[in-house]
């Protein structure tokens, strides 16, 4: 007697509940994502063979434009808070809740201190319009050089941070300079971060093939 074999029938699977939750996720990334503020300096880096990589945060960046106008951008918005209150009480600025969280969220500025709630008060798409000849070096006295109290506070309020338990890193140095920069310019930044006692900083560059290394050949450094 032959045996009974049931039917089989293609099993079917509801896709409704994954679709629903790959939108929910790709809603919320959407809505709690934030954009990368405009940068007011554009700067063409010079090429290099180094091959040493930057950590992707605790970094204080100061960039010379090729004009030899000085920026500064600092990575973390609770050492950007912390650092405002600070220049805010120091110097007596007035300025307001508001500004100073519009300073946390700023990207890179390059302004003197007077004309900073003035920048801040533009919209954040004009504000590379802002007519500046960037931040005040002072090389013969570090201590009228608004460049020197900038990086040493910011690196203070990084420090605080880090004891805080918000960061977990203190500030790497970075200077990025644009490939037509001015050298007495990159000097000035140079003799400032000796002034204030910085004397470890990275060079930003582009990365370019190095003709001495053969096809196949290791960084100097790396084990075999």
């Amino acid at each position: 007697m032959p045996k009974h074999k049931p039917k089989r029938g293609n099993p079917s699977i509801d896709m409704t509940a994954m679709c629903d939750v790959a939108f929910l996720l790709l809603t919320f990334f959407m809505l709690t994502a934030k954009a990368k503020p405009q940068e007011t300096v554009v700067v063409d880096t010079p090429s290099s063979i180094s091959e040493t990589k930057l950590p992707d945060a605790g970094i204080l960046t100061i960039l010379i434009s090729k004009e030899g106008k000085i920026f500064l951008d600092m990575a973390g918005q609770h050492t950007r808070k912390s650092l405002i209150e600070d220049i805010n009480s120091r110097f007596q600025m007035g300025m307001s809740e508001e500004q100073q969280i519009k300073f946390a969220n700023a990207g890179s500025f390059g302004i003197q201190r007077k004309q900073l709630k003035q920048w801040l008060d533009l919209p954040p798409g004009e504000r590379g319009t802002f007519p500046t000849e960037g931040i005040p070096v002072d090389t013969a006295d570090v201590n009228k050089s608004e460049l020197a109290d900038w990086i040493h506070n910011a690196r203070l309020a990084q420090f605080r941070m880090k004891q805080e338990g918000k960061v977990k890193e203190e500030y790497v140095m970075v200077v990025k300079a644009d490939k037509d920069t001015p050298y007495p310019a990159v000097q000035k930044v140079i003799n400032t971060l000796v002034d204030i006692n910085v004397n470890k900083f990275n060079l930003i560059t582009n990365t370019e093939s190095d003709p001495g290394k053969k096809k196949g050949e290791k960084p100097a450094g790396e084990g075999k």
